[in-house]
């Protein structure tokens, strides 16, 4: 039998008794989803990817993105940039709230407006210099928090220097490490390398968390036994199914995973859209141009592809997403759907949601 256990990690002053991480997602983990997750049993939760430039220029929009719903712990935040002067300047804003838990530097996003500028993914190219971002970021937050680094194993197939660039953010102050067992020419797409994942574990002596090619519940303990890493990090899996993390913390609980009833699901898709007005209404009313109720609405829209997509009447809404809707219109058609039933297996080839974390 295959054992069901995690450890906790200690991450610089930050101590997690359950190291399952929700992985930032742009468009989608904001404070609405997150809470979800974390009374599901998520260990920690990551803002979305938060631009160091924007929040040193004071942008509104971008400082919207530190926005919490209620007392999310554990919360870290992630920032982007290229610039060393301006992630240690965006780093010492963030300490100074002393609201999050831990501060991540992005090395890993491989989305080509983000990595073709030398952000996110972009900095593996340079191993010096992101090192020299976390040294300046370490600085600039003078302990108030840990400083973390999520990453990739490399750049591209042939550009593989994970080992490389671990090594130098490790002496530069780093944490705790994310690494995502794919290159970031790849994206989303093909195997997680997770033989490579072990061997950045055996090499590094802060925690390394691994990300990539979870698809199960059980594949957080395989992953685990198989690489050594001291926990998990998970994306898409997850959306649409915060019971995801019920799931994991069942199998630990020797208890099998079940799926969410109707009513579970229902009434999660109510409280979703209901903690996406609370945060919107917090928003200045120049900000909220078509109102905070409009805006939640169409903030809830990918979440919804994701939540009723097993559903046998999910065509009809997703037809008339596009379409602005207030909240009754919105929840009534949710509910049509809901009425309509699941598919069986054989009706939803989509139903296994890809791995794109």
């Amino acid at each position: 039998m295959p054992e069901f256990s995690l450890q906790p990690v200690q991450i610089g002053t930050l101590y997690l008794e359950w190291p399952v991480f929700l992985a930032p997602m742009a468009g989608y983990t904001d404070g609405a989803f997150r809470s979800l997750c974390l009374e599901q049993g998520c260990g920690a939760v990551v803002t979305e990817m938060v631009s160091a430039q924007g929040l040193i220029r004071h942008h509104a929009r971008t400082g919207h993105y530190l926005d919490a719903w209620g007392d999310e712990r554990p919360l870290g935040v992630q920032i982007y940039g290229s610039d060393p002067g301006a992630m240690a300047a965006a780093a010492a804003q963030i300490a100074e709230l002393k609201r999050f838990g831990f501060l991540d530097v992005n090395a890993g996003c491989p989305m080509p407006k983000i990595r073709n500028r030398g952000d996110g993914a972009g900095l593996m190219r340079d191993p010096a210099k992101l090192a020299e971002i976390v040294r300046q970021v370490k600085a600039a937050v003078g302990g108030a928090l840990p400083v973390t680094l999520k990453t990739r194993i490399g750049w591209c197939a042939g550009t593989v220097n994970v080992l490389e660039t671990t090594a130098g953010v490790e002496a530069a102050g780093a944490e705790a490490i994310f690494l995502h067992g794919r290159v970031a020419a790849v994206r989303h797409a093909g195997p997680s390398d997770w033989n490579l994942i072990a061997e950045v574990k055996r090499a590094r002596r802060i925690p390394v968390i691994g990300n990539g090619g979870i698809k199960a519940p059980a594949d957080v303990f395989r992953m685990v036994r198989e690489t050594g890493v001291d926990g998990v990090m998970v994306g898409r899996v997850a959306l649409g199914n915060p019971w995801w993390f019920r799931d994991v913390r069942d199998l630990a609980a020797g208890r099998e995973p079940r799926q969410p009833t109707t009513d579970e699901v229902r009434a999660a898709i109510y409280e979703h859209l209901r903690r996406e007005m609370d945060l919107m209404a917090q928003r200045g009313r120049k900000e909220m141009k078509r109102g905070a109720e409009l805006t939640a609405c169409l903030v809830l829209r990918p979440h919804l592809v994701r939540y009723l997509r097993g559903f046998r009447g999910f065509g009809d809404l997703a037809r008339t997403l596009e379409e602005r809707q207030d909240a009754a219109t919105l929840l009534r058609r949710v509910d049509e759907v809901l009425a309509s039933g699941r598919k069986r297996a054989e009706e939803n080839p989509e139903s296994r949601i890809q791995d794109l974390e």
